[in-house]
């Protein structure tokens, strides 16, 4: 017995030892490649993301047959203001060049600076990046984009032939780089604890496996078929509480509580079957389930929005609301990159969809696309609304909370505007199991943001 016992904490202590070795590879390899590959993934996708808007920004100037873009015309109108109405992501703008001279026709700012009329690209360019300094293609960088002496990168050219002009992005350096640090940062805490937690996982599975393997052996072998069924059901469950995990911990960074999150996945579910049965005979219980689990990670991007205004206790400025008005892209793009390197995953998809779209409004005036009507993923419209109403319901730090019969009322009155009005009727038909659940989980949380929340 004690030769047994030695030759079982000697293997016990190798399989250990392996794999304590193994996860700190992994994690120097992790810290490694956030320094190398994550910020140029996230840099190039903030550029293909600023490229794609610009195109369907001339789709949509082709689209509405504009055949003038003379400034003061109709048609110049209606182009300057698409441009205006449009936000790129960290800062980035369009602007229209006439074709055969690069005159400026349409930019952000030509209400403000009528001179622009009078202007080049180049010569904006030009004061942008000093004077005597000169613009050059970076390595490394999408063919599409050229890399000036600042740091900044300039699309180089969408062709509008109808208008003989040119659509053009500008896109600063200096707010995508504070992105990606701030990205990296969050990331690579994340990525510390979830490495630790495996390892103490492991060493307790390990331990687990091995004592099972002596004891139980045959009855191990007589049940195989029923413990791969179980098996199957708890890597489901754990996968659950991973992400349920993960989203504590970004709702925790502004004050929030896993009781919030358990409300919206409740309030989600009950949505989104009412909402399944509307559309659809018998609904899809499957997409309801996997919404539900998904929507606790609508807010994950904050993982990527700095304390200093996160955790503001007062008023943000209109930059520091730009700041925060990021996190949804920021954590729909960050699953969008798990979903491309792990392969096409329904949870995925509509776990992005929901990062994404849930501060978007039915009426366009959302962020961070400024999407319109159906153009809004269902998921989203969804989560925007269980959110909403969370928020009104719970208490916070500045307010009480607002009785169920005040928080429908301004749901309803939101009808047309903020919400899709098919969601808000599904609401109503439901709104009395909501209000039982308000009731039931009933934490204080504080989550600065008075009013209707966006």
């Amino acid at each position: 017995m004690p030769g047994r016992i030695t030759r079982r904490s000697l293997l016990v202590s190798a399989l250990l030892l392996g794999q304590l070795v193994c996860f700190l590879a992994a994690l120097l390899w992790f810290g490694a490649w956030l320094e190398r590959g994550l910020g140029e993934v996230v840099r190039d996708r903030v550029l293909s993301a600023s490229h794609q808007m610009a195109v369907q920004i001339v789709h949509m100037i082709e689209l509405m047959d504009i055949d003038e873009a003379t400034p003061g015309t109709p048609g110049w109108e209606r182009m300057q203001k698409l441009i205006e109405d449009t936000k790129l992501p960290t800062g980035g703008y369009l602007c229209v060049v006439r074709g055969d001279d690069g005159r400026v026709l349409c930019h952000p700012e030509f209400r403000s600076r009528p001179e622009l009329a009078q202007t080049t690209i180049d010569d904006i360019l030009r004061s942008e990046i000093g004077p005597g300094e000169a613009g050059v293609f970076g390595r490394g960088i999408a063919p599409h984009w050229a890399r000036l002496s600042d740091d900044s990168y300039v699309l180089s050219s969408i062709s509008i032939p109808k208008l003989n002009a040119r659509m053009l992005v500008h896109q600063p350096e200096a707010p995508m780089r504070l992105a990606v640090l701030a990205f990296n940062e969050r990331v690579r805490a994340i990525g510390t604890v979830v490495v630790v937690a495996v390892v103490v996982i492991s060493a307790l599975v390990t331990l687990v496996i091995i004592r099972r393997y002596e004891s139980r052996l045959s009855q191990i072998n007589r049940g195989l078929e029923a413990q791969v069924a179980q098996r199957s059901a708890a890597l489901l469950r754990s996968r659950d509480a991973v992400i349920f995990g993960l989203a504590k911990l970004a709702e925790s960074r502004d004050g929030e509580t896993g009781e919030h999150l358990e409300r919206i996945s409740k309030y989600t579910e009950i949505l989104a079957r009412e909402v399944s049965m509307m559309q659809t005979p018998g609904g899809d219980e499957r997409w309801v389930q996997t919404l539900a689990s998904t929507a606790v990670l609508h807010d994950i991007g904050k993982v990527g929005v700095p304390d200093a205004v996160l955790r503001k206790p007062s008023s943000l400025t209109p930059e520091e609301r730009k700041i925060i008005e990021k996190h949804p892209f920021i954590g729909g793009d960050t699953l969008m990159e798990i979903k491309r390197r792990w392969g096409e995953d329904p949870f995925l998809s509509i776990a992005s969809q929901v990062c994404f779209g849930h501060h978007e409004r039915w009426d366009g005036t959302g962020y961070p696309f400024g999407l319109k009507g159906e153009n809004i993923p269902m998921a989203a419209r969804i989560v925007a609304l269980a959110d909403v109403y969370d928020a009104l319901t719970s208490e916070r730090a500045y307010k009480d909370a607002v009785p169920h019969s005040r928080a429908k009322q301004m749901i309803t009155d939101a009808s047309g505007t903020q919400f899709d009005p098919m969601v808000v009727q599904a609401f109503v038909e439901v709104e009395p199991q909501f209000e039982d659940i308000a009731q039931q989980i009933t934490v204080p949380v504080d989550d600065p943001g008075p009013g209707l929340p966006a």
